[in-house]
């Protein structure tokens, strides 16, 4: 039987907060999910400690109409990592990137008269991807300039720079000027066998001297993803992590467990032989928990996935006051969220009932290239439909 119990969904905070909503307090909403969904008191420990970190962003009264948050989709990556069915191709392979960038800032330029036009207040803003940093240096600094101008200075503005090789002096400066006040470096994990199985371009001392570089060089807060169950990881190699995670002390820490996707040049591969046991990543993601919260950080989101390995989740940890927004307000569903690029979806969320309108963006590049102007008058019509009346 689930830990879970009969809960399937991938949000199960969400289910949380709605019914905090309804019946009013949380001891009521443990009595409801323990007597009608048979969820195990280690969950709901989980499910309580987020929702009551996540609340202030989520609760009713915070909800202005008027207030959002911004996505922005970098649809490349240098190399492809294995356990990633990423739809998305290789910069260097990719032709026609000027035209890619051309697009792309009409695509910045008509969000900046959106959020005018509306009068919209934008809360927090994510480039994400792909892998930004895979840009040529002039088109990072150019797009990501291009994106500190929607958003308010000293708002959260997060750029993932996944791959620590994609990162140089150059592109750290333009996060700077930018106003960029959050960056996600991921080592996935610190063992340099583990790097090379999954298709990481960069070794651990590499990670830590960008790691170390971006710290003297920025006053961003600092988030680090790890994955539980790559092939071949054991229990100690994630104790390792912790302790790389005790050194370095990032704001954030966002672990993921492996979500073995058909896809992914993993699957159907040898290595996907020797990914560890079902119980051996449980006790990894265990141990690995009981450690972040004696080192101090506190969960403040989570999600659960397809295709993931048992019944386990993805968390956030932050440092007391570190979380991020964006991410709340992604995995809630409360907020609307507009997005910009290939292979991105935007979301207009509103009424009591938090119902929502989509738009998906094309994940061929060069579709989203082709059909922008169709793309921008459907965003500005679903927009106009959404803000009409506030």
């Amino acid at each position: 039987t689930s830990l879970w119990g009969t809960l399937v969904g991938v949000r199960p905070t969400k289910l949380t907060h709605k019914l905090w909503d309804s019946l009013g307090d949380l001891e009521k909403v443990r009595q409801e999910l323990e007597s009608t969904h048979s969820i195990s008191h280690v969950k709901w420990k989980l499910l309580e400690q987020v929702a009551v970190l996540e609340r202030p962003y989520v609760a009713h009264v915070q909800q202005s109409p008027k207030e959002i948050s911004l996505y922005s989709g970098i649809p490349f990556c240098e190399t492809h990592c294995t356990y990633c069915s990423f739809p998305y191709g290789l910069i260097q392979n990719y032709g026609k990137v000027q035209d890619f960038v051309d697009v792309y800032h009409r695509d910045i330029e008509h969000m900046k008269r959106l959020v005018k036009t509306h009068g919209l207040e934008v809360q927090s803003l994510y480039m994400g991807g792909g892998t930004p940093t895979s840009l040529g240096d002039g088109d990072f600094h150019h797009i990501v300039h291009a994106l500190g101008d929607v958003i308010p200075k000293g708002r959260e503005f997060t750029v993932e720079a996944g791959r620590p090789d994609s990162l140089n002096a150059n592109k750290v400066q333009s996060i700077v000027d930018a106003g960029v006040t959050r960056i996600s470096l991921n080592p996935q994990t610190m063992q340099d066998d583990l790097l090379r199985i999954i298709g990481r371009g960069h070794s651990v001392a590499e990670f830590l001297s960008i790691y170390e570089y971006v710290e003297s060089h920025t006053n961003c807060s600092i988030n680090m993803d790890f994955i539980a169950g790559l092939p071949r990881q054991t229990v100690k190699n994630m104790e390792e992590n912790v302790q790389y995670i005790e050194q370095l002390r990032p704001h954030n820490v966002t672990v993921h467990t492996l979500a073995l996707k058909k896809g992914s040049p993993l699957y159907g591969s040898s290595f996907a032989k020797e990914i560890p046991s079902e119980d051996m990543v449980q006790t990894m993601l265990d141990e690995t928990h009981e450690a972040l919260l004696q080192l101090g950080y506190i969960p403040y989101y989570m999600y659960r996935q397809q295709y993931m390995v048992g019944q386990m989740e993805n968390i956030g940890y932050t440092l007391p006051n570190y979380e991020s927004i964006y991410n709340i307000q992604m995995i809630e569903e409360r907020q609307s969220i507009l997005s910009i690029g290939p292979g991105s979806v935007s979301k207009w969320i509103g009424g009591s009932d938090f119902r929502q309108q989509k738009q998906y963006m094309p994940k061929d590049v060069d579709t989203y290239i082709q059909d922008i102007q169709r793309l921008l008058e459907k965003r500005t019509l679903l927009s106009n439909e959404h803000w009409r009346d506030s």
